[in-house]
């Protein structure tokens, strides 16, 4: 994992989505941001759609992980190592916000504040297909 960063902040009222989806993307796969399709700004079926086959490209899968309010995931398989978080954002409750975990703790958060996350919704898990 190399830590990239969103190259677009959350800004709704200029008409800008975040893509810190794309930059955490980025960061595992190693990547520039710029090769990564901005999966956030796109209608969400597309988007998620996008984001399953842009993966299995890299010979990735991903599932959905939910567990108890801010507990990480309990991982025992030795080729998952990092894993996506997503809650809610410091900078507003109300936008999700992705970051990227690992042994149980945030390992890097692509927002340039680096505030992390107010709480955690969910988990998503990579794996090697």
């Amino acid at each position: 994992m190399i830590p990239v960063y969103q190259s677009i902040l959350h800004d709704p009222k200029n008409g800008k989505e975040g893509d810190c989806w794309r930059a955490c993307v980025a960061s595992i796969l190693e990547l520039p941001i710029i090769n990564v399709p901005h999966f956030g700004n796109m209608p969400i079926r597309k988007g998620n759609k996008e984001y399953i086959r842009f993966l299995a490209k890299y010979g990735f899968g991903v599932y959905t992980l939910h567990t108890e309010e801010g507990k990480h995931p309990d991982i025992e398989n030795d080729e998952i190592i990092h894993y996506f978080i997503i809650g809610s954002s410091p900078r507003n409750k109300n936008i999700s916000h992705m970051v990227i975990g690992r042994n149980g703790r945030i390992v890097h958060d692509p927002h340039p504040d680096h505030t992390e996350l107010a709480s955690i919704q969910y988990f998503e898990i990579l794996f090697k297909l």
